[in-house]
């Protein structure tokens, strides 16, 4: 083989080298991002399934409470109408003891 090709051959060889270099530093800082990301990914996916855990917390304390308030409706409006007998009654009591007492 002759000094020219060797020279040429020597340089491809070289300029192949230093590309193959190249890749292997972009691979490995590309490797680097998405080992990044992953993490991210991962972060808020965790950040994610809590905020679903704390909102299904609250839809269910929300459905209580308004279960409660429905069932304190609900005595309230029994207190009420006990209350309306009561006094109904201590009417009529008063009434009673009124017209014995004449």
């Amino acid at each position: 083989m002759d000094l020219a090709r060797f020279e040429v051959l020597e340089q491809r060889v070289k300029a192949l080298t230093e590309s193959f270099d190249r890749a292997q530093v972009e691979n490995r800082q590309l490797r680097q991002q998405v080992d990044r990301l992953q993490h991210t990914v991962t972060a808020q996916q965790q950040t994610l399934d809590q905020v679903q855990r704390e909102r299904d917390d609250l839809l269910q304390t929300r459905d209580a409470l308004q279960r409660l308030r429905q069932e304190r409706e609900v005595i309230q409006q029994k207190l009420r109408r006990m209350l309306a007998t009561i006094e109904w009654l201590e009417q009529r009591t008063a009434m009673s003891d009124e017209s014995h007492s004449d």
